[in-house]
């Protein structure tokens, strides 16, 4: 995973660069697809990816502690797909109760999910539930996390994927600075 070759500070300010060139990007915020919102709650910081398709993914950071909830809307693992709605059993345990709890906001859906990762300040590596999948093969992880870009040529190659090279006239020079003032 993309994601272990980054800090969880480095993580949170490539969050914060995504969000600030899609606004340049789009004067639409609808069209937007991420977000960054500092001090959502006292002391929680939340980002979020939202490819306008139902996937999406929601990510709440308390000082260097990350927690990333996401959804794809055609995964096996979805709510949707069980013969009786509800969170595939496990989803949540083990995630740090602080960071579950800000998914309470109806504005995240929290049973909208397929898979949860969280790293603590503290830890080298990503963790999550030991979820049993059943022979379910995907949880919609490994390519809804790839959407998260950490750097800015992986910006550049996510937005001309998506925007099929028609935006806001937003250059490779303009991405590298963005990205470099925050970090």
């Amino acid at each position: 995973m993309e994601l272990n070759k980054i800090s969880n500070k480095a993580l949170k300010l490539a969050l914060k660069a995504s969000a600030v060139l899609d606004i340049e990007i789009s004067d639409d915020a609808y069209l937007r697809c991420f977000t960054y919102t500092e001090n959502w709650v006292f002391g929680i910081d939340i980002a979020t990816y939202d490819n306008g398709g139902g996937d999406n993914i929601a990510v709440v950071i308390k000082d260097e502690s990350i927690l990333i909830k996401g959804f794809d809307h055609e995964s096996e693992v979805s709510p949707h797909a069980q013969e009786e709605y509800g969170v595939w059993p496990g989803m949540y345990n083990g995630a740090p109760t602080e960071l579950v709890e800000v998914l309470n906001d109806e504005v995240f859906e929290i049973e909208e999910v397929t898979f949860c990762i969280w790293r603590l300040d503290s830890e080298a590596i990503w963790s999550r539930e030991a979820v049993e999948l059943n022979n379910v093969k995907d949880d919609g992880s490994s390519w809804l996390l790839s959407a998260i870009t950490t750097t800015p040529s992986a910006f550049i190659e996510y937005v001309e994927s998506y925007y099929d090279g028609d935006f806001n006239q937003l250059t490779p020079e303009k991405v590298h600075d963005v990205f470099a003032a925050q970090m």
